[in-house]
């Protein structure tokens, strides 16, 4: 399985140049970073912090934050940093930390529970039944779609070559 990059605040080139046409408006600023800046002020987002306090999370120090003082963010850290920076320090960049993963979550929930076509509003007392022992991970999901590289492998002994750790994909 390909690891993903490390979730952190450098922001990837190609973010800095957004097609128009990516973009609803179509207007100006074509810079991610300059859109959730002007996005956070607009429409006086709460901070970092003050979410994270009214999430009952331990936000993040000063100094975890201390490139932002010279342009007075590090009290006052808009959300979209800070959910990078809190993946960066409390995770290693490996995972979103609490107040990122908790907003995500809670997202997800919400549009799980206001479809009208979905499992919670048809089947409300439907529950999971893959996974081992309570649990169910991202493997168990791969496996039952048949995709994890064993499975690939005895399906198609001639592709999976370009599965296995450490080789390079080359299509023949």
């Amino acid at each position: 399985m390909k690891r993903n990059k490390q979730i952190d605040t450098h922001i990837s080139t190609p973010l800095f140049t957004l097609p128009l046409g990516a973009i609803a408006s179509h207007d100006a600023p074509t810079v991610l970073a300059q859109r959730n800046l002007l996005r956070q002020l607009t429409w006086s987002m709460p901070s970092g912090q003050a979410t994270a306090r009214a999430m009952d999370q331990a936000a993040l120090g000063n100094k975890d934050l201390s490139e932002l003082k010279a342009y007075g963010f590090d009290k006052s850290t808009p959300l979209w940093y800070y959910a990078l920076k809190e993946a960066q320090v409390m995770a290693d960049g490996l995972h979103l930390g609490p107040v990122a993963g908790q907003i995500v979550a809670e997202v997800l929930i919400g549009l799980l529970q206001t479809d009208p076509n979905g499992y919670l509003v048809v089947q409300p007392s439907w529950t999971p039944t893959l996974g081992l022992g309570g649990t169910f991970k991202m493997t168990d999901f791969l496996t039952y779609a048949g995709v994890d590289p064993a499975t690939r492998r005895s399906q198609q002994p001639s592709f999976a070559c370009c599965l296995r750790p450490g080789r390079a994909a080359h299509i023949m």
